[in-house]
């Protein structure tokens, strides 16, 4: 079927060849489809309301449906309560759906198709260019036909934007020319004066039965006038009579004025009727508008117990988060006490190994002598003459490898006159790849760029390794320099150790001697130092747990300022609580007065009328 359509706007080789692709098939089909449900329903809709306006306009009455609906619904309300008529109007014409959907929404939605039809041809055009782009092969020699045949594919790619786009257009020019919104509004302004004139038509009829009932006192007047006259006549023989007759006339006359004078106070009272009506006409928009105000505060009422809601909600949320948060300390007190008493021990262990390895650094003095003639040993078998002989190699390797590279710089360099020759045999396919010839001239300009780059860096690589050579050179001087000083010393070292043994077995009697008077002094010293030691160790551990103890309690006191802290936030929150609840109590006591103050005049004006 959308080939079909296709073909008859372009050949059957373009449109099988926009059809290719499933994908824009699709979109092809969606497009069609909606456009066709969318000027349907259009059509439809303009229809029924052009139908409406039309009965409502030349009639004059609402027995047409939904209109005859809403008649009884307003009638309905109209018996238990004054409402508003624009109001209402608006209520019962948003609630009005055609085809299951709000008739508002509906030609909402009809209007917000002149965008989608755009979206969707654009969407189909990118589409096919992803897909005409993903089937393009740049390498190899077929980078010409690929190219070519994307160019050739492209047009095709843009034929759903122009399909889209013309769908918006039509669909645009047919909301324009046939405005349902418009027609829309034209019956709810019908209906709405239709129903504000029957409002109005009660108290006109009130009107004109009082202007009859004086008109029918005004006739009886006549006819009383009409028959005094006659009888006048009719009893003018009988002059014996005259006199009560006269009395009569004169009664009659006195009745005639009596009843002129009610009939102007009876007209009076009609004028104030009509003053009273448009009083009470006035009064009811006024208690409307009263009523309008009292919704939205109501309304606003509302607003505000749901942000104290909210409020309460958050601080809740708080105060548990500060419950968390504490239970969370306590434990990692109880981790940090813990710890505490692993680093106690930790210490005490330290100190066994401070002593131990203090054993140790006696036995390993004896020991570095040897150590430092191994580690001569070991210098001269790995830094001897071969370490020169390999720099002077990796050196040379060096400048063979920058000879290549500058080889192949100056091949690099001839690339682009190759490529100006091929650029000269392909001159017709110039406009297509021009681009690309840019693009590897300047990645042949960054190569060579690179190469040169490269150079420069071997070059400045070939400079450390000299300098490294140097640096290594001096080394070997410092440590055959170092490895002589150190002989010297050890030389030195064992000289002054002969001498030392000499003075040692000069100095043994001495110390045999002494070793028995010390001994003696020693006992005595050492046994007060021991418990100097243990008192001050104790004396350290009393004051670690005085600081223990005290940090604890400071720990405490802490937490119970923060629990006091805290429920002193609760109460002061209650209080908040309360005062709102208060004002808005008062609040509500002076809307339940202000709806009595309105109800009162009201009422006043009912008992008036």
């Amino acid at each position: 079927m959308v080939q079909g359509i296709l073909e008859l706007f372009t050949s059957r080789e373009k449109a099988e060849a926009i059809l290719t692709s499933p994908m824009i098939e699709l979109i092809f089909i969606v497009l069609f489809v909606v456009f066709i449900l969318t000027v349907a329903i259009h059509l439809l809709l303009f229809v029924k309301l052009k139908k409406i306006r039309q009965y409502v306009k030349e009639t004059g009455r609402m027995d047409m449906e939904p209109l005859k609906e809403f008649r009884k619904v307003f009638d309905n309300r109209q018996q238990e309560e004054s409402i508003n008529v624009e109001t209402f109007v608006q209520e019962r014409f948003s609630d009005w759906r055609v085809f299951h959907i709000p008739v508002i929404h509906l030609i909402k939605m009809i209007q917000s198709m002149v965008s989608v039809f755009i979206l969707l041809g654009v969407l189909g055009t990118f589409i096919g260019l992803t897909i005409s782009l993903s089937e393009m092969d740049i390498s190899g020699d077929a980078m010409i036909e690929n190219v070519a045949g994307v160019l050739s594919g492209i047009d095709v790619a843009f034929y759903t934007s122009i399909v889209g786009m013309s769908f918006s257009l039509v669909t645009t020019l047919l909301i324009k020319i046939l405005n349902t919104e418009y027609m829309l509004t034209d019956i709810m302004l019908v209906v709405e004066s239709l129903l504000e004139g029957d409002e109005q038509h009660g108290m006109n009829r009130l009107i004109d039965v009082s202007e009859t009932i004086h008109q029918a006192i005004h006739s009886l007047q006549e006819t009383n006038q009409q028959s005094l006259q006659e009888m006048v006549a009719s009893f003018t023989g009988f002059r014996d009579y005259t006199t009560g007759l006269e009395q009569s006339a004169k009664d009659l006359a006195a009745f005639n004025e009596g009843l002129s004078g009610n009939l102007q106070d009876f007209q009076e009272l009609f004028q104030q009727m009509k003053i009273v009506t448009e009083g009470f006409s006035a009064g009811t928009n006024k208690l409307n508008e009263n009523f309008a105000s009292l919704f939205t505060y109501f309304k606003k009422a509302d607003r505000k117990n749901e942000r104290m809601i909210a409020a309460f909600e958050h601080t809740n949320e708080k105060v548990q988060d500060t419950v968390d948060k504490q239970v969370k300390a306590f434990i990692n007190f109880e981790e940090s006490m813990e710890d505490l008493k692993g680093f106690v021990t930790a210490v005490k262990e330290e100190q066994e190994s401070i002593r131990q390895s203090y054993d140790n650094f006696l036995s390993q003095q004896t020991e570095l002598v040897d150590m430092m003639n191994q580690h001569n040993q070991e210098f001269k078998r790995i830094f001897g003459n071969d370490v020169s002989a390999k720099l002077g190699g990796i050196s040379s390797h060096l400048g063979d490898l920058r000879q290549g590279f500058n080889q192949l710089g100056g091949a690099v360099n001839q690339l682009p006159q190759a490529l100006e020759v091929i650029n000269q045999t392909q001159a017709e396919y110039k406009h297509l790849l021009s681009n690309r010839f840019q693009e590897l001239e300047e990645f042949n300009r960054k190569f060579s760029r690179h190469l040169e780059n490269h150079r420069a860096q071997s070059i400045a690589l070939e400079k450390h390794i000299q300098e490294a050579s140097n640096t290594y050179e001096q080394l070997g001087v410092k440590n055959n320099q170092l490895i002589q000083e150190i002989q010297t010393t050890t030389s030195q070292a064992n000289q002054s150790i002969h001498n030392r043994e000499r003075e040692l077995d000069v100095s043994v009697g001495v110390l045999k001697d002494s070793l028995s008077n010390y001994i003696s002094s020693l006992e005595g010293t050492l046994g007060d130092r021991l418990d100097h030691v243990v008192r001050q160790f104790g004396d350290s551990m009393d004051r670690t747990g005085e600081g223990m103890k005290r940090e604890v309690m400071d720990i405490g006191r802490m937490t119970e300022e923060m629990q006091r802290n805290y429920f002193r936030s609760i109460q002061q929150l209650l209080q908040e609580l309360g005062r709102e609840f208060q004002s808005l109590h008062r609040e509500l006591q002076s809307a339940r007065q202000l709806t009595s103050s309105i109800d009162n005049p009201v009422g006043m004006n009912r008992d008036e009328f």
